[in-house]
């Protein structure tokens, strides 16, 4: 096998192993809680930026609409499924992705749901044969608004999910999928808001440590 294809099959294990995926929304209906300080341009400690808009207000402009109403079928199915979400722009080193985030609250935590949109970049270099062989799972991230201005989101740890599995503290169903054997949770919504109760009570320490963490500043509309 080749170095450099040794390099970036290890490079996609160790990706594919950061968060934990699901093939269910980590939320449902119920909890949804959109939070308004969500919205706006922001700017991570790497440089990298993120504009974050109301899904309600993009799919109006992308399509045109003054009101929800004038949408045909599929785009207002899609309006009321995903009207309390956000559509977050993110950019870095001249790349640029688009991800629906979907806010939900449990006993006062605030909690993100992504899913990718697209990956322009990704999408152009990849052939349609490959492309064919993939499916956008949801992620779970922990948000909290420090203040006005800034913001944390952490992506819960799959490397914690794979101990406490191991360990058999916890029992939720999912799979190993993949070449790289990626945790994949199949259990319903229901179940993983289950889940996510009961972790939260949990008394580790170390239960909210992750690999993959932002925390963003507003950036100045005046620059």
């Amino acid at each position: 096998m080749k170095p450099r294809l040794i390099i970036f099959l290890l490079a996609l294990l160790i990706l594919s192993s950061c968060v934990i995926k699901s093939l269910h929304p980590f939320y449902t209906q119920d909890i949804i809680h959109f939070e308004n300080k969500f919205i706006g341009d922001w700017e991570d400690t790497e440089h990298a930026r993120w504009q974050i808009l109301a899904f309600r207000d993009v799919i109006l402009k992308e399509n045109k609409k003054n009101n929800p109403s004038e949408l045909d079928d599929d785009q207002f199915r899609m309006f009321n499924a995903y009207k309390n979400g956000y559509v977050v722009y993110f950019e870095k080193d001249s790349t640029k992705s688009s991800f629906l985030a979907m806010p939900f609250k449990i006993n006062n935590q605030l909690f993100l749901d992504f899913t990718p949109i697209e990956d322009k970049e990704s999408d152009d270099s990849k052939n349609d044969l490959y492309k064919l062989h993939l499916i956008e799972t949801h992620t779970l991230a922990k948000f909290d608004a420090l203040n006005d201005n800034e913001i944390s989101i952490k992506w819960l740890s799959s490397k914690k999910l794979e101990q406490l599995l191991n360990e058999q503290r916890i029992k939720i169903e999912h799979e190993k999928v993949g070449f790289a054997e990626t945790v994949l949770l199949t259990a319903s919504s229901e179940e993983l808001v289950k889940f996510i109760k009961k972790y939260m009570d949990s008394k580790d320490e170390d239960k909210w440590k992750t690999d993959v963490e932002f925390n963003l500043k507003k950036v100045n509309e005046k620059q």
